[in-house]
């Protein structure tokens, strides 16, 4: 790590938490240190305009022991409240990013993960309990659970991951929807998914009546196989032939069968990091049938195109599905804006610089995925609501109110009500900063948007009450973060 990059991140990482972050060479790491004086048990937010995903008003918010109590004018804070002026600021409820990996294979786990997101606006992830050799599914959510308690600062939910779909696991649904964590990650990628149809039918009948949301990836295995095959004939096997190794027809025929799934088993399903209009397309049938069919994307599909990949760093836009068309990325924003699709989401997958421009990868062996928890909301705000037109209402529906509510966390979050956890981001809408990869909390050493001029910033996060992120400072506690339990799927 470069001094100047250290520098920054000193000085934005160093915690009155009780945190600090520490770099020599390769990515910076956080360690506990004495504990921080305990907040407030009130917090009294005054005069912001609240944005929900129904509406705004302008409003004082009352947290008090966690929860809010309160919304309306001049509002009189209690004994001990602290009070933050959010005049001529937005009020959001706090970002619900439900697709983060922070888990070994990546570079971020719960802490730098927790920091990178908070300081963008985000106050509970999403990563995924992959049960290890001789676990069960959940026995990697019994395990996840302990980390969050002593590693988590942000709130935390969890997909269980695990392939094959066997009798044992439809089984199990009932009792990961009693774990209050009732959703599970499938990967059509698979080379055998074909084989395995008839239970993956069955896996999602078993969820489906559990109250179990199933995530899908959607790119046909045998399709992406055959593609590299051919690309390894011709020779064709450096990373800048990436494009062609993940054919769009390969999104295109998963997510067709992924409607039909969900038409024939009527089970709540939901299409992660959606990357084209072809794709975007085949989801409208299901949609428009009323079922339970939800679309997720991500910055990589609303922010780049796939000129990128013709550059010597094609290797750092490497995501999956890969880069699209520009009209792909039109299509997409059509999609935010007029409602076809339900969740921007980071699919965060970190890793170095070095370790994306491995000369070792090819077609056939990448390492997908970029940092983004940090810059998400930033840029999305800036790049829809700044310059196409999007709405708050909206920008709040899609970066957390619709998550909340497929993921079985709403009321609880995802709106700023009575009785809705204290989750708020108080965000300058004139705020206008450059974006750094030095500034990046992440332990990602590099970003894809290095040098975006980008307007609308988070300028404190709130998790249950407690200001964790302030003044470009992580102020929240490690291992103040909760396994959040949630509701089971209901039509």
């Amino acid at each position: 790590m470069s001094d100047a990059r250290m520098s920054r991140r000193k000085a934005l990482g160093t915690m009155a938490a009780g945190l600090t972050v520490l770099g020599a060479r390769g990515p910076a790491a956080a360690e506990p240190m004495e504990p921080r004086q305990r907040q407030a048990p009130e917090l009294l937010v005054r005069g912001g305009r609240i944005v929900n995903a129904d509406g705004t008003r302008f409003a004082d918010v009352r947290i008090v022991d966690g929860t809010i109590t309160g919304i309306g004018a001049n509002l009189r804070p209690g004994p001990g409240a602290r009070v933050m002026d959010a005049t001529d600021r937005l009020v959001l409820p706090g970002g619900i990013d439900p697709h983060t990996h922070l888990q070994p294979a990546f570079i971020d786990d719960l802490t730098s993960g927790s920091m990178a997101a908070l300081a963008g606006g985000i106050t509970t992830v999403g990563t995924f309990a992959s049960p290890r050799q001789g676990e069960t599914p959940l026995d990697a959510i019994d395990r996840l659970a302990t980390q969050v308690v002593t590693d988590a600062i942000a709130d935390v939910i969890l997909h269980v991951s695990t392939w094959p779909p066997t009798q044992e696991l439809a089984a199990m649904m009932p009792a990961l929807a009693g774990r209050g964590q009732p959703s599970i990650k499938v990967f059509m990628t698979r080379a055998d998914f074909s084989a395995h149809l008839p239970a993956f039918i069955g896996l999602l009948e078993a969820a489906r009546d559990a109250g179990v949301v199933t995530l899908v990836h959607c790119e046909d295995g045998a399709l992406l196989a055959a593609a590299v095959r051919r690309l390894e004939a011709e020779g064709r096997t450096a990373l800048r032939w990436y494009g062609e190794s993940r054919p769009v027809v390969a999104e295109v025929a998963a997510t067709q069968q992924a409607a039909a799934l969900c038409e024939s088993t009527r089970a709540p399903m939901y299409v992660v990091h959606l990357s084209g209009a072809r794709a975007l397309e085949a989801c409208r049938p299901p949609r428009e049938a009323g079922l339970p069919f939800f679309v997720e994307t991500r910055p990589l599909y609303l922010h780049l195109t796939d000129e990128r990949m013709s550059g010597p760093d094609a290797p750092l836009h490497i995501g999956q599905p890969p880069l699209r068309t520009a009209a792909d990325v039109e299509a997409l924003w059509q999609g935010i804006i007029g409602g076809a699709i339900d969740v921007l989401a980071t699919d965060h997958a970190p890793w170095t610089h070095a370790q994306k421009m491995d000369p070792a990868l090819t077609v056939a062996r990448v390492r997908p995925g970029v940092s983004n928890l940090q810059f998400m909301l930033p840029m999305y705000f800036s790049e829809g609501v700044g310059k196409r037109g999007l709405s708050l209402e909206r920008f709040v529906e899609t970066t957390s109110t619709n998550a909340a509510r497929i993921f079985g966390l709403y009321p609880q979050k995802g709106v700023i009500r009575e009785g809705a956890d204290g989750d708020l981001v108080i965000w300058d809408p004139a705020r206008s900063n450059e974006i750094r990869a030095e500034a990046d909390l992440s332990k990602s050493d590099y970003t894809v948007y290095e040098g975006w001029q980008v307007t609308g910033w988070p300028i404190a996060t709130i998790r249950r009450g407690d200001v964790v992120f302030e003044n470009g400072a992580i102020t929240g506690s490690l291992g103040s973060g909760r396994l959040i339990a949630r509701q089971r799927w209901r039509p």
